[in-house]
């Protein structure tokens, strides 16, 4: 029987063990291949399903942007020949047009699941969760377009999208639950990169803080070391925005009044920005790196999360202003 003649369930059975096989050989770009074929067989995905399938195209997304950081850092070197630096940038513009494809496809499914009948009504946190892909692919496509009208639409789009997510978040989920600190965690950084609304990322970032660590003593096992791992992400963002305001709160300062006004004029200043990504291979982080698929964007490169039990309100609200 060919696979085209199998029974639905069947075929996605058989997609997703092919998935979890890629998984276990380090094969991301097969894992994500294979995941992809589980949300088009059409059948309802679980939630964990859903969690391998954003950790599938993070891993492939993370290698391709990496590799194109160190390219347009060979590109800038000092003393590079033009030879030198032309072979660089067409390899570079190599791996953009792989990243562009790579959102695009992304974008497919999610677009395929918000379109569908299964969207919001059914299960308000798995549309938070398609909201939030749709807005960071989004968001990651920018990083690769040069026309400033172009990515301007982007933008817009990414913005759009984490404000629809926030908006259902808000109304269906805890401000404790892991998919929505992730989704704040992300909107804050979109905001204050990426739209340079340095004021209104920190904001962001700081009321979902406040409201999770409020609700920390209530907080369901369940959910209790994807939520610390991502309040401390938030943390440690806070902190670093704070020092780069000069040791000072956003609040009552006229920051945003210096910085672009709208998206449109925002992206136009093609500000360089980079993200520090922590995405773990086994499967017991799978749930972290869906839910949290952005991290330290300002932090040093090297990262030690810790997981600990013993995170209390007072541990989380050390150093932040």
């Amino acid at each position: 029987m060919s696979v085209e003649q199998m029974p639905v369930e069947e075929m996605k059975e058989k997609c997703l063990w092919k998935a979890k096989l890629a998984q276990e050989a380090n094969r991301f770009e097969d894992m994500a291949l294979f995941m992809r074929q589980v949300a088009e067989c059409g059948a309802p995905m679980t939630k964990d399903e859903d969690n391998m399938l954003a950790a599938a195209y993070k891993h492939v997304l993370d290698t391709k942007r990496s590799s194109r950081r160190t390219l347009v850092t060979v590109e800038q070197k000092d003393g590079i020949t033009p030879w030198e630096a032309t072979v660089a940038r067409h390899y570079r513009a190599r791996i953009d047009d792989e990243l562009r494809a790579l959102c695009a496809e992304v974008l497919t499914v999610v677009d395929s699941w918000l379109a569908s009948d299964q969207q919001e009504a059914s299960d308000p946190a798995t549309a938070v969760f398609y909201w939030k892909l749709s807005a960071d692919y989004h968001r990651y496509s920018t990083e690769v377009i040069d026309n400033p009208g172009d990515r301007a639409a982007v933008v817009a789009m990414s913005k759009a999208a984490y404000e629809r997510a926030d908006q259902l978040g808000r109304k269906n989920l805890r401000p404790i639950d892991p998919i929505r600190l992730g989704l704040m965690l992300n909107y804050s950084v979109f905001l204050y990169q990426v739209c340079q609304q340095r004021r209104q990322g920190h904001d962001v970032a700081k009321h979902a803080f406040d409201e999770a660590v409020a609700e920390i003593d209530a907080i369901d096992d369940s959910m209790y070391d994807d939520s610390t791992l991502i309040l401390r992400l938030i943390r440690d963002n806070l902190t670093i925005w704070i020092q780069e305001n000069g040791g000072e709160s956003y609040a009552g300062t006229a920051e945003d009044r210096a910085a672009p006004s709208s998206t449109a004029q925002a992206v136009v200043e093609e500000e360089q920005y980079e993200e520090e990504d922590q995405v773990q291979a086994d499967r017991e982080a799978t749930a972290v790196v869906a839910t949290s698929t952005v991290l330290l964007p300002l932090s040093p490169s090297t990262i030690t999360v810790e997981s600990q039990p013993d995170v209390d309100r007072r541990s989380l609200q050390n150093n932040v202003n």
